[in-house]
Order: C-alpha cells, then sequence, then structure tokens
C-alpha cells in the first residue's frame, strides 16, 4: 500500500479541480472510454482496482461503490467527488468488464499471455484448450486478476479477433477440423520415432491439451493401438511388409468363405511378432486387422467377420463344442470372450454347451459319447421325485434309484439331461446358470416357468409380499437370486390360483 502512495504522491494537489471541470464539459452522459478520462485519475481509478478488487468490481453495486470510495479515500487523503453514475461509468472503462464484474489486467499480464500463445502455435501446436493453459499457469494469472478460465477467453478473443475460437479452445487455423481431428494431429505432431508413448509422455509435451482429452481420441481413434496399460502404439509404427499382408488378407478371405468367421489367434503373423518385439501379441493383432483387414471385415473381440455379416454368438460356440470331446465351462467363458469380448454373461456359452455336450458337473462338460443314457429307466427314477406337474431340481437329493450311466450322477448331470434325452421331462429355469437353480417339469404340463413359479408359492401359502416371496423361491431353488424381477406378476397370478382352490 505505501507503494501505491508513493507512486500516485507525484499527482498534482488541483486534481480534482480540474477534473470536475472536464466533468462539467461532459453533462451529454455520452459513454467515457479511458482515452477521454485524463490519465491521472484513470491512475486513481485502477490503483484502487488493483489493490482492493482484484477479484472485480461489481458494477451497479451501491456497496461496491461505497467501499470503492472509501479506499480511494485512504489511499490519496481525499474524497472523490464524482457523482455516483459518473464514478461507476469511469470504473468500468477502466478495467475488463466480465460477467457484471470490472477487472484490472495489466499490460504486463496480457503481455505474458500472448508470448506463451504465440510461442505454442510457433512450435506447431494447432490448439489451445483454455482450461488446460489456466491450469498450467494458475500461480501467476489468478494474482493478476485473470481469476477464471472466462476472464481468459475473453483477453484472447479481444486480443487475437482473428484466430478461431471454439468453446474449449483457440486456434489459429482457420481450417475445419473437429476438436477430435486436432487432438489426433497435436499426437502425431509430438510422437516422434519411438514406437510406444504413454499417457504422461503425451500429457507433458502437449500441455495445452488436457489428458482426459488425449485419452480420449487415444482410446477411440483407430489408428492408435493400445499395448498396454496407459501404453499406445500407432498404425504407422507397425514394421509389416506387402507381401505379409497379402498372405493374411487371403487367409482370412479363405476362412471366412469357408466358416463366416475367423479368429485373430488362427492369423499367420510370420515374422511380424519378431520384428515388431516392443510390442504385445495384443497389439500387434490388432495392429495388423487396421492395417490389413479393417476396409472390409469387422471385429467383435478377436472374432473377424465380412462386414455386413452378424455375428451368431451361440452357433460359433456350438461349433466350438463340437470339435471337443471334453472342455471345461472356463473353456466356454474365454472362448466367448474372445468372441464378444465379455464373459459376464454366461448365458450364450451354457446355452451352446447344453445343446451340444454334457455337463457332467459344475466345470465339466462331455462328448455326448462319454455318457450312456437307459432314458426309460432314467424317466422311471425321475418319477419316484415328482409326483406332480414339477419339483426343484435342488429338491433332487440321492441319485441311488438312478442307473450308472458312465458318469456320477449328480444335479448337474440331471439337470443336462433333462434339457435333451428324456422322453417325459423337460428343465426349465429364469436364466441358465450354475447354481442349479431351475426345476424339472413334466413334458405334459403346459406351465410357463412364471406360472410354475406362482403355483409353487400360492400352494405353499406364502405371504403376499416380493421380499417374502423371493425368499421363498431362492431357498426352493427355484432361482440363483434372492431377488425376482418378476415378483409382482407372481404374485399377481398366485393370488388367482389361491382363489381357485378356494
Amino acid at each position: 500500500m505505501g507503494i501505491l502512495f508513493g507512486l500516485f504522491s507525484l499527482i498534482p494537489s488541483d486534481l480534482y479541480r480540474k477534473h470536475d471541470e472536464r466533468r462539467m464539459n461532459a453533462m451529454d452522459e455520452r459513454v467515457l472510454t479511458v482515452n477521454e478520462i485524463k490519465p491521472s485519475f484513470a491512475q486513481i481509478i485502477m490503483s484502487v482496482l488493483s489493490a482492493h478488487f482484484r477479484n472485480g468490481f461489481r458494477i451497479g453495486s451501491p456497496i461496491e461503490l461505497l467501499r470503492f470510495r472509501h479506499f480511494a479515500a485512504e489511499i490519496f487523503g481525499d474524497e472523490i467527488s464524482e457523482a455516483d453514475d459518473e464514478l461507476m461509468k469511469f470504473i468500468a472503462s477502466c478495467g475488463t468488464l466480465f460477467d457484471g464484474k470490472v477487472y484490472v489486467i495489466s499490460p504486463q499480464t496480457v503481455a505474458r499471455i500472448q508470448r506463451e500463445l504465440v510461442a505454442s502455435f510457433a512450435d506447431g501446436a494447432e490448439a489451445i484448450f483454455f482450461q488446460a493453459f489456466y491450469d498450467k499457469h494458475e500461480e501467476w494469472l489468478f494474482p493478476a486478476s485473470v481469476v477464471s478460465v472466462d476472464i481468459l477467453k475473453s483477453i484472447l478473443l479481444k486480443h487475437y479477433p482473428e484466430y478461431t475460437h471454439r468453446k474449449n479452445y483457440v486456434t489459429n487455423n482457420i481450417d475445419n477440423k473437429t476438436e477430435f481431428d486436432r487432438i489426433e494431429s497435436e499426437i502425431i505432431r509430438v510422437w516422434g520415432d519411438d514406437v510406444l508413448r504413454s499417457y504422461s509422455w503425451l500429457a507433458a509435451n502437449i500441455p495445452y491439451i488436457p489428458l482426459e482429452k488425449i485419452k480420449y481420441v487415444l482410446a477411440y481413434k483407430e489408428d492408435f493401438i493400445r499395448n498396454s496399460e496407459g501404453i499406445y502404439t500407432h498404425a504407422k509404427k507397425i514394421d509389416i511388409t506387402k507381401e505379409e499382408l497379402s498372405v493374411i488378407a487371403d487367409f482370412v478371405a479363405k476362412r471366412c468363405l469357408t466358416n463366416g468367421y475367423v479368429s485373430l489367434q488362427d492369423i499367420p503373423l510370420g515374422e511380424i511378432e519378431e520384428r515388431n518385439f516392443d510390442l504385445t501379441l495384443m497389439a500387434i493383432h490388432n495392429a495388423v486387422f487396421r492395417i490389413c483387414l479393417s476396409d472390409k471385415y469387422d471385429k467383435n473381440g478377436k472374432i473377424i467377420t465380412r462386414k455386413g455379416d452378424i455375428l451368431d454368438t451361440i452357433s460359433i460356440i456350438k461349433d466350438y463344442c463340437r470339435t471337443h470331446d471334453k472342455c471345461s465351462f472356463n473353456d466356454l467363458l474365454i472362448f466367448q470372450e474372445e468372441l464378444v469380448g465379455q464373459r459376464t454373461n454366461q448365458a450364450p456359452a451354457l446355452e451352446a454347451a447344453y445343446a451340444v455336450l454334457v455337463r457332467i458337473d459344475r466345470d465339466t462338460f462331455l462328448a455326448e459319447k462319454y455318457v450312456k443314457f437307459d432314458v426309460t429307466k432314467i424317466d422311471n427314477a425321475i418319477e419316484l421325485f415328482v409326483t406332480g406337474d414339477y419339483l426343484p431340481l435342488k429338491s433332487f437329493t440321492t441319485f441311488v434309484a438312478f442307473p450308472y450311466c458312465g458318469q456320477p450322477w449328480n444335479l448337474f448331470l440331471l439337470e443336462s439331461y433333462c434339457q435333451r434325452f428324456s422322453n417325459r421331462f423337460r428343465f426349465d429355469t429364469p436364466t441358465l446358470n450354475s447354481r442349479n437353480a431351475g426345476a424339472v417339469i413334466r413334458k405334459s404340463c403346459v406351465l410357463s416357468y412364471v406360472d410354475v413359479m406362482a403355483d409353487a408359492v400360492a400352494k405353499a401359502g406364502v405371504l403376499y409380499e416380493e421380499e417374502t416371496i423371493s425368499r421363498f423361491l431362492y431357498e426352493k431353488g427355484y432361482i440363483g437370486r434372492k431377488i425376482t424381477s418378476r415378483a409382482g406378476e407372481i404374485i399377481k397370478k398366485a393370488k388367482t390360483i389361491r382363489k381357485r382352490m378356494g
């Protein structure tokens, strides 16, 4: 504060008299500009704003104006005699007006912003994102009254009207590139000769593009190929010959013609993997697809099909099962993951396996030739348990009456038998599962599975509460989870059944 006072102690003592004379000659109330204000009075205003209103002076606020007069008198030892309206106009004209506030941005601050901007564009940058620029320089922008990204944007718009100003960034190019394409160009510009680049390296070398936007472009622009977590390569960095591309194209065309699809794992790589030793096998497979096949084929997980062809996941898993005498449930899930890129939904693998193989335990499926079912004797054994139309699978607690079939009996084998081989019984469940949840139902019974559950609820006298009914169905083995989305429908049907029962 002492420095400011010393600076302005040189102001002539007749300042206010001269200022009042000028004010009397400006009664037309026209809008005043800085050039129309005597420099000494403009300095007074700007010094008060700089010292006490770094976060802005709110235009139209009587309280702000009182504070301004107080600080001015404190600094210069004399009150400003200007009327409120006139003083407000002077204040508004002496700074940068943004969002109802006046900020004093020094010429030195503007010059520093300009130097950073010009230097970046001179280095070849295509875009400077406002938020990234502000985050990098906040330590000196904020104390200089550039207290927000929006104020920075207004400064750049004022001083660089010839640039292209977008919502998130400014560029000195006048082309119509999208934000997505500009970021891609920036990544390629700084990439250099290395085959691999990390998130952190790219962020350090293009500091005016937000990291999350760099990540987004790397993930969704097909020419960028993920090598490992946070590490990418580019299609142009892959060492692959025209002869290798030709061999791969011929192989894929023949396989798709014969089978309708081909797995990336089956593609002949020759010496590609050896020459591109920096890359993971996953990255090499994806690079080969991008470079050689993407124009004519689609990729789903590791499975390649001709463009427009529909991938029949279950049929492909069935074909896989037919080529195996024995496979584990985990083998099926791994193969499914290669097909569709995920294994959390186990239904496709189970549906295909049950249609082709026989499940002999939780983890193992066998070809039919390893199981010999005596259908009549087995159905007779089931009759001993299913005295009505249906029975939860978990109610089969012993298999003493079941004839030997080449494999030890258990609930998984019984479910598999009822799925495909029984003459008198079928198996149903809300969703194929590995929890033995479901029911053995007579083929003569035409009830849907929801009807079966409603019938069981009605006959058991369970309270008509969703939580109670869900718990009953779960404990009895009709469902594999403690909550069912069909509880409301089951309650409605059960009420009708119980009313009919009297």
